[in-house]
């Protein structure tokens, strides 16, 4: 999962990478609703929440170097939860 900052707000979006080839200009891996309108989140706790209720249990993050003045993107790892 990547959480990226909506323009001009304060609200942030879902990418998720389920290891798919990518197609240049064809795929689009933000989390979105039933209807496909794309979801929006108030922070990275709350799409945290949000994977947990889906079925999604977190395991890492990590900071990827953007090379840009030392900025940086925050991966974070998730997997199906274990059902007993």
């Amino acid at each position: 999962m990547v959480a990226t900052q909506k323009l001009f707000s304060t609200k942030i979006t879902l990418t998720i990478d389920y290891g798919d080839p990518l197609i240049l200009f064809k795929s689009d891996f933000r989390v979105k609703d039933s209807a496909g309108k794309v979801e929006s989140f108030n922070s990275v706790v709350d799409a945290m929440n949000y994977l947990d209720s889906k079925g999604w249990e977190f395991i890492t993050a990590f900071p990827v170097s953007t090379g840009q003045s030392g900025g940086s993107v925050y991966h974070y790892l998730f997997r199906r939860k274990i059902s007993q």
